[in-house]
C-alpha cells in the first residue's frame, strides 16, 4: 500500500513534536504527599474518685496544616514508674527516653476507632476514663508508682502520628465530701451550706436526670448561692471534695444528695427605670423588665393620696404603655411584676402633671 501525501505530512509533524526540545514536557516528577497526622500537644489528666479523666483536643490536622479528613482512630497509651526512677528534665533526649519508656514497657490502654469517638467528644475535646480501680488492685504490690499517659492519631492507610506531650499523674485516694448544713432560701436563690473541709465542686440534678456541675472551679468557706434558680419545684445537689490544685487535681466521689424544696412564694422585683412622659390628653408610661416577670400590672391614682385604680395588665414582653384617659392634673403611676404563681412585686413609681388636650 502506498502512503499518500497527506498522510507523509502528519507523520512528519507528529515526528517534529515528539522531538522538538521542550514542546509538551512536564517538570520534574513530585514526590507522593503523605499524610500523616500533627500530633497532640494539650493532652491533661486529673484524677475523680478512682478514674484517670484524660481530655485533649479533637485531631483535625495534618502535620503539614492541612485538613485531616481520612482520620481512623485514636490509642491512648498508659505505663507506670516508680517515682525513684522516673526521668526528670524537658528536651529532645528526655522525649525519646519517654517514648522508649512508653513502647517499652507501656502498653496501650485503648484504641478507639473514628466510628466510635462521638461517644468521647465533649465539645472540641475528647474526654476518656482510665479505671484506676481496677489498675490499683493488679499493681498493689509495686506501689506507690507515677502514671504516665499519652495519646496518638492513625490516619492516611494506618499512618501512626508522633506521640502526645506526657500527662503525669500520681494516684491518691480520693477524699470525701463534706456533710451538709441547713441550707437558705430567699427569692434571690438557693443557698446552700456545707461543713468547710476544704474545696468542694457543686452540682445539681437537670429535670432529665443527668447531673451538672454549677462551679468550673472549687469554692471554699461552706457556702454558695445557686442564684437565679426557677422556683416551683424541688431541686437535688450533691458535692465533691477536691484535694490538691494545678494540672491534676484529685476530685472525690459525689456525696449525699440533698433534696431542697422551692416553693414559688416569693415575688419577682419590681420593673427599673419606670417614667411618665406626658402629652396634651394622655401620659407615656416606660420601664425596663423584671427577672421571673409574667405580667406587670399598671396602676393610677389623682394626686399623690388618691385612691388607686388598675388600669391595665400587660404581657411580660410588654415595656410600655399608653393611658389615654388619664385626668388633667397631677397624677401618678404605679407599676408591679407578677410571676406566674401571681406574686405580685413591690411598686414602682412616678408622678406627673397631665394637661387636657
Amino acid at each position: 500500500m502506498v502512503k499518500g501525501p497527506r498522510v507523509i505530512v502528519h507523520l512528519a509533524v507528529l515526528a517534529v513534536l515528539v522531538l522538538a526540545p521542550g514542546c509538551g514536557r512536564e517538570g520534574p516528577p513530585q514526590p507522593p504527599i503523605v499524610r500523616i497526622a500533627e500530633r497532640t500537644r494539650d493532652l491533661a489528666v486529673f484524677q475523680e474518685g478512682t478514674e484517670a479523666v484524660l481530655t485533649w483536643t479533637y485531631p483535625s490536622a495534618t502535620t503539614a496544616g492541612g485538613a485531616l479528613p481520612d482520620l481512623e482512630s485514636v490509642e491512648v497509651w498508659r505505663v507506670a514508674i516508680p517515682p525513684s526512677k522516673e526521668p526528670r528534665g524537658a528536651g529532645p533526649q528526655q522525649r525519646q527516653l519517654a517514648v522508649r519508656l512508653l513502647t517499652g514497657q507501656g502498653e496501650r490502654i485503648a484504641r478507639i476507632p473514628k466510628n466510635e469517638l462521638e461517644r468521647y467528644t465533649r465539645g472540641p475535646k475528647l474526654v476518656y476514663r482510665d479505671d484506676l480501680l481496677a489498675w490499683y488492685e493488679a499493681n498493689r504490690d509495686r506501689m506507690p508508682l507515677v502514671l504516665w499517659y499519652a495519646v496518638r492519631t492513625r490516619c492516611c492507610g494506618g499512618r501512626e502520628s508522633g506521640f502526645s506531650n506526657i500527662a503525669r499523674l500520681v494516684p491518691r485516694t480520693p477524699p470525701e465530701a463534706p456533710a451538709w448544713k441547713p441550707y437558705e432560701l430567699t427569692a434571690g436563690g438557693i443557698t446552700l451550706h456545707w461543713e468547710d473541709d476544704g474545696p468542694v465542686l457543686v452540682e445539681r440534678q437537670a429535670p432529665d436526670g443527668t447531673w451538672q456541675r454549677l462551679t468550673p472551679e472549687p469554692v471554699s468557706g461552706g457556702s454558695w448561692e445557686d442564684s437565679g434558680v426557677p422556683q416551683g419545684t424541688t431541686w437535688k445537689y450533691r458535692l465533691r471534695a477536691v484535694k490538691g490544685g494545678g494540672a491534676s487535681p484529685v476530685i472525690g466521689r459525689p456525696g449525699d444528695v440533698l433534696e431542697v424544696p422551692y416553693p414559688d412564694v416569693y415575688p419577682p422585683p419590681p420593673p427599673g427605670s419606670f417614667v411618665c412622659l406626658p402629652e396634651p390628653g394622655l401620659v407615656q408610661l416606660r420601664w425596663e423588665p423584671a427577672t421571673g416577670a409574667s405580667a406587670y400590672r399598671v396602676f393610677r391614682r389623682k394626686g399623690s393620696s388618691g385612691r388607686w385604680r388598675r388600669i391595665a395588665e400587660r404581657p411580660a414582653k410588654a415595656t410600655a404603655f399608653v393611658d389615654r384617659t388619664a385626668p388633667p392634673g397631677e397624677v401618678t403611676y404605679a407599676i408591679k411584676a407578677v410571676d406566674a404563681a401571681g406574686n405580685e412585686s413591690e411598686a414602682a413609681t412616678c408622678t406627673t402633671s397631665v394637661v387636657a388636650r
